[in-house]
């Protein structure tokens, strides 16, 4: 049905990041609603100029015209939005406490603030968010793109890990892990692709990262393959089909996109079973490494006076895990919910919340 609104959308669209895939998603299904929208484009994180958007192109004017004014940017820009205005937030966080300006602004300048899974809407409500403008919005899929292949291809079992330098979503921890599981065994890839590399690493990302790869480049040979130049996102969807398993040992995700990626391809996980993920993930669907609770040490993006903590996963537990998973050839049989995660249903259940 169409919805005769006007939206404006505050935010980043060309980028590779998970917050702007989320909104270019559900902007197109705003537009298949025949909604009245635009787009304010705003710079970010990975930003690229040379980002094809497509039908998007259209929209954007840097202007804000809507009836309601939706934002995917950081609490510090919304002194850029309307002040009497609908406006909505998306957020996502990943540790234990909001900083202080979070909280302020968001209670000041956002009527709405949608988050992605349980466990980021306890840490906002925890934190002081007025609870009255909380929602939880699941993200989705695009079944166009991502769905199940008949058969994997043959040869090596391969595990893939789509990740960065963050310290939080703990590539070395992965690295050292898998190293040591199959140091002694050849039939076996790890497909890690990078969304960036950086020489001049900042306080959250992995220090000395080029060299940590070399490292294990030079101990585990053809074993260990890196991407790390631009794919599309059909060519992402196909290495989860063409992959295994999916082996993540990030000590927190607001949503945990490529975990929903990744079983919508058809390949099982092995994670965490902690923060957002742990809505979606289950025993059924993938295999979990034993995890403590600990203080963070520098993972976080924002210092702030308040302690931080997240899921460290248990490195003995990981290598048994991926040893017995190789030997036992341990399989996943799952199904996937492809309309619940459709992009349309839940750009439909946002109209709905905001219209209520």
């Amino acid at each position: 049905m169409p919805y005769n609104i006007k939206i404006t959308y505050f935010g980043i669209v060309r980028s590779i990041s998970s917050w702007s895939k989320v909104s270019r998603n559900i902007i197109k299904e705003l537009l298949s609603f025949a909604v009245s929208l635009n787009i304010y484009e705003r710079k970010g994180f990975l930003y690229d100029k040379n980002f094809e958007i497509g039908e998007l192109e259209r929209v954007v004017d840097n202007k804000f015209k809507g009836d309601f004014v939706f934002t995917f940017e950081h609490p510090k820009n919304y002194i850029y939005l309307p002040k009497n205005g609908f406006n909505i937030g998306f957020l996502v966080y990943e540790f234990s406490k909001l900083p202080p300006l979070w909280v302020e602004n968001i209670n000041k300048y956002l009527r709405l603030v949608f988050v992605p899974s349980k466990f980021t809407y306890e840490v906002f409500k925890k934190s002081g968010v007025d609870i009255g403008k909380l929602r939880i919005l699941r993200y989705g899929v695009d079944k166009s793109i991502y769905f199940k292949s008949q058969k994997k291809e043959e040869g090596k079992i391969r595990f893939l890990s789509i990740s960065s330098l963050h310290k939080r979503e703990g590539v070395d921890l992965l690295l050292k892990s898998f190293y040591k599981a199959f140091k002694d065994i050849d039939d076996v890839e790890l497909l890690l692709k990078l969304s960036y590399m950086t020489n001049n690493s900042k306080s959250f990302e992995i220090k000395d990262f080029d060299r940590l790869i070399e490292f294990y480049k030079t101990h585990l040979g053809i074993k260990l393959r890196v991407i790390s130049n631009n794919l599309s996102e059909f060519e992402i969807a196909e290495l989860y089909r063409n992959s295994n398993y999916y082996f993540s040992l990030s000590k927190a995700e607001s949503f945990g996109l490529c975990f929903l990626e990744s079983l919508a391809a058809g390949t099982p996980t092995i994670a965490l079973n902690y923060s957002g993920q742990s809505d979606f993930l289950n025993e059924e669907n993938s295999f979990f490494i034993k995890h403590t609770i600990k203080e963070t040490d520098g993972d976080e993006y924002e210092k702030t006076e308040l302690k931080q903590y997240s899921a460290y996963p248990d490195i003995d537990d990981c290598v048994s895990k991926l040893r017995d998973i190789y030997f036992n050839k341990m399989n996943k049989d799952f199904t996937f919910d492809y309309d619940y995660f459709d992009w349309k249903k839940i750009t439909e259940e946002f109209l709905q919340i905001i219209l209520k």
